[in-house]
């Protein structure tokens, strides 16, 4: 065999140093990215209405080729509502998937436990639908890790209030809530508000998610004779209170969290849901034209209208992905540092016309919300 020259010997180590980086560039492997929702337990209603837009956001992302000639592959967990399960959860995305960012979760305590371990991974977070203000409060100022693309429930409990009294024109409210974060900052928030617009609290009564019977409570608020009765909590046990309300002859204009703003919330409720009136991010009639405009796609795939659950999960997928397509690479760091200031031109497709990606310094988008009134068994846009 002939003897290398020396400068074929570099010639072939500098070919193999290269290699690698050869193989990278040619990478068509999918990009793999996380979704973290409670698929069962007592948030299993909203998680799958939640999953079906991140999906839809996949879904549009490949066939527009994907990012980087690559496709995108959605790895699911179910959190089943558990904060144990959702640190666990992101573990697993994190360490054996090896995912750029996570699309997570529905209940806040969850979320704020989940959110912990991927900022100290460094890894961002995209609401799966959490409200809760306790999440984005949790996040450094001028440093999130966990985003939201919708007002927290502070605004959410403003603007539901607001409409409570100017709109129903409630002189005397009544409030139920369940335990959870989540109910109680709505709770306070309605409160706080209601009162200020010169409105009466006449009742305010907590509950443990997932009970049965409501009766005795609304018995006990039909001799109060509310003009409105708000309920701040879980879209199954909204629908529940719904229900026997109407069987105890309590008869009052009845207001919900947006946790009850899907199909499934109306069917749950039945014929007692019509006139429950919703604070909505979302509805198929928005005068949001990029809005409307995704509704017209989702229901031409699924076969029903796209709801506000639909579309708060395909707004935090797209963005997300989009982030990732702006930076260049599925690196996490820089995906943070683009949603921290670099889409305030992203339009969303939740809340008013030209509302866009614009994360304030807690990683919260501000805008306010829709009130929607069910009519003939669909929620209807109400005018302000």
């Amino acid at each position: 065999m002939a003897p290398f020259s020396r400068r074929q010997m570099l010639a072939i180590i500098g070919a193999s140093v290269a290699a690698p980086s050869i193989v990278s560039a040619q990478d068509t492997s999918p990009i793999r990215i996380g979704g973290m929702l409670p698929l069962s337990g007592p948030g299993a209603i909203e998680g799958h209405q939640v999953v079906k837009g991140l999906e839809f956001a996949v879904k549009e992302a490949n066939e527009k080729g994907g990012v980087f000639g690559r496709k995108i592959e959605l790895v699911m967990e179910d959190d089943e509502s558990n904060s144990t399960k959702g640190v666990t959860a992101v573990r697993r995305l994190i360490e054996r998937e090896k995912v750029p960012f996570i699309i997570g979760t529905y209940p806040t305590a969850v979320v704020i436990a989940a959110s912990k371990v991927a900022a100290e991974y460094k890894v961002p977070m995209l609401s799966g639908g959490s409200t809760g203000a306790g999440a984005t409060d949790a996040n450094t100022p001028g440093d999130p890790w966990f985003f939201r693309a919708w007002p927290d429930s502070n605004g959410q409990g403003e603007d539901t209030a607001r409409a409570i009294v100017r709109q129903f024109k409630a002189k005397r409210v009544a409030i139920l809530h369940d335990a959870t974060n989540y109910g109680v900052t709505l709770a306070d928030q309605v409160t706080k508000v209601v009162t200020a617009e010169g409105g009466e609290i006449v009742a305010k009564e907590s509950y443990n998610t997932g009970e049965q019977d409501f009766s005795s409570m609304l018995t006990k608020l039909r001799t109060l004779k509310p003009d409105v009765v708000y309920i701040g909590g879980w879209a199954g046990d909204g629908a529940t209170i719904v229900r026997q309300a109407a069987e105890v002859g309590l008869r009052a204009q009845f207001v919900g969290s947006g946790s009850m703003l899907s199909d499934d919330f109306i069917t749950l409720a039945g014929p007692a849901s019509e006139g429950f009136a919703v604070a909505t991010l979302y509805e198929s009639t928005t005068p949001n034209e990029f809005g409307r405009a995704f509704g017209e796609r989702f229901k031409a795939v699924y076969k029903h209208e796209a709801g506000t659950l639909n579309a708060l999960g395909f707004d935090s997928t797209n963005i997300a992905i989009e982030a990732m397509r702006r930076v260049g690479k599925p690196d996490s760091a820089a995906i943070q540092q683009m949603l921290k200031s670099g889409m305030k031109d992203f339009p969303i497709v939740q809340g008013p016309k030209g509302a866009t990606a614009a994360f304030d310094a807690k990683g919260s988008v501000n805008f306010p919300m829709f009130i929607a009134i069910v009519k003939n068994g669909k929620r209807t846009l109400v005018e302000s």
